[in-house]
């Protein structure tokens, strides 16, 4: 059986509690994949379609098989870290295996991803996002080793929200920075500056890795695929977790693919958009602190019912009196950021779960369901995408002259993430049940 469990090398840095060194140096280690994530899907798109070697039809093509293949290989990745590698350190061994592949890989792609025939970029960005997917997985099951109470991982998984925002931050600045500096840069030029911030990022990470405390792993056997998703459909909580997960993804999935069209076509903010969205993760740096301190002090599942219905009323509020101008915009935008921390309580709750699905079925599962979870946010991201553009063309929208329906668009924009948040707080409200039922952290 894969598990953490204490083992007699390690009895001293088993029985320490967590350190704020030791949560510094955890949510430091998010900071490459969180800067690789949405800023990296955001620029990389227009920058192969500059390159003019693939039609601008397939570009789309090619990051939908991408997406599918990262959702295929993610369990397979979580059984591979919860069965391979065992011993003191498997974590911190997998990280350190993924790390390479992924800069080399991410150097190549901004300097000549542009350049490459379909086939050949495809391969190159498979192995990108299963290096990608590798670093993530293993790093987030780590994490649900170090804790050893609800309180700690609250505040774990905090922090590394936190710590995830920042870097978000700093991803957004670096091309905007490049290009304020450097008048007429072109896009490679402005993702190059994006990918050069990883030569800060990814040293610091290395640095951190070194500092958190080692859990063992111990592989064993696995069960059969068939018994693992009979072991996991028959767990209740972990299923509506998956829920809850789908449909946050959903919902921010929403926002984000409507989002520009919403700043040129409702609030006639078209030049200033890139501006907003980067004001939307400020006010999730600042929030993400505060949030875990409350997922701490009332716990999770509430709190993330909170946050749901507070980004809905938000967005519901705009009907009777929509952002108007700049200013106002920017406000919106910051306040409505403060919620997206949804992360921090799914990936928190199922560190709690973890220890009770490992009792029912009689292994470790951490990094496996750690890749389910982010299997259920892809598809919710992707799903959100493809129902939103349904959704426009259904209500006639042309994104060249999008002011004949941006009423239209407007409710779109609103409706939609906050019928889901909505059905997600349902889920949460059972979930609570079911987790306040469960026997006290094994």
């Amino acid at each position: 059986m894969a598990t953490t469990a204490p083992t007699l090398s390690a009895r001293g840095v088993e029985s320490s509690a967590l350190t704020p060194r030791t949560v510094a140096a955890y949510a430091a280690t998010a900071a490459p994949t969180a800067m690789l994530g949405l800023p990296f899907s955001v620029y990389l798109p227009p920058y192969i379609a500059e390159g003019g070697v693939i039609a601008v039809a397939l570009v789309g093509l090619l990051f939908s098989l991408t997406t599918i293949w990262d959702g295929v290989v993610d369990p397979l990745i979580g059984t591979m870290v919860d069965r391979f590698r065992p011993g003191m350190g498997a974590h911190r061994r997998w990280m350190l295996i993924a790390m390479v592949p992924l800069l080399g890989l991410l150097a190549f792609i901004v300097t000549a991803g542009n350049l490459l025939p379909f086939a050949a970029l495809f391969i190159v960005l498979v192995l990108f996002y299963s290096s990608f997917s590798l670093y993530e997985v293993a790093q987030l099951s780590w994490g649900a080793a170090l804790v050893r109470a609800p309180a700690d991982s609250a505040m774990l998984y905090g922090m590394r929200d936190w710590a995830s925002k920042i870097a978000l931050l700093v991803a957004f600045a670096a091309p905007a920075a490049a290009q304020f500096f450097v008048p007429g840069l072109s896009l490679q030029g402005r993702i190059m500056a994006y990918a050069g911030v990883m030569l800060v990022v990814a040293p610091v990470a290395l640095y951190a890795i070194r500092h958190i405390p080692r859990r063992a792993v111990v592989a064993e056997p696995g069960i059969g695929w068939r018994h693992e998703l009979r072991a996991s459909l028959s767990f209740p909580p972990l299923m509506l977790l998956c829920g809850v997960q789908f449909l946050n993804s959903f919902a921010f999935g929403s926002l984000t693919a409507l989002f520009v069209f919403f700043a040129a076509w409702v609030l006639d903010l078209d030049d200033r958009s890139a501006l907003l969205l980067f004001a939307s993760f400020i006010g999730g740096a600042l929030a993400s602190p505060g949030w875990a301190w409350l997922a701490r002090r009332f716990g999770k599942p509430p709190m993330m019912m909170a946050m749901g219905l507070l980004i809905g009323s938000l967005l519901v509020a705009t009907l009777a009196q929509q952002p108007e101008g700049f200013g106002q915009a920017a406000i919106f935008s910051l306040l409505l950021g403060t919620g997206f921390v949804g992360l921090l309580f799914i990936y928190s709750m199922l560190a709690d779960l973890i220890p009770h699905d490992a009792r029912r079925c009689g292994r470790n599962r951490s990094a496996f369901l750690f890749a389910i979870l982010n299997l259920m946010a892809k598809f919710g991201v992707a799903a959100a995408i493809g129902v939103s553009y349904l959704a426009l063309d259904f209500i006639g929208f042309d994104p060249a002259n999008g002011a004949a329906a941006a009423r239209q668009l407007h409710l779109l924009f609103v409706l939609q993430p906050t019928l889901s948040w909505l059905v997600m707080v349902g889920l949460l409200l059972l979930l609570h049940r079911r987790m306040a039922r469960l026997p006290a952290r094994l």
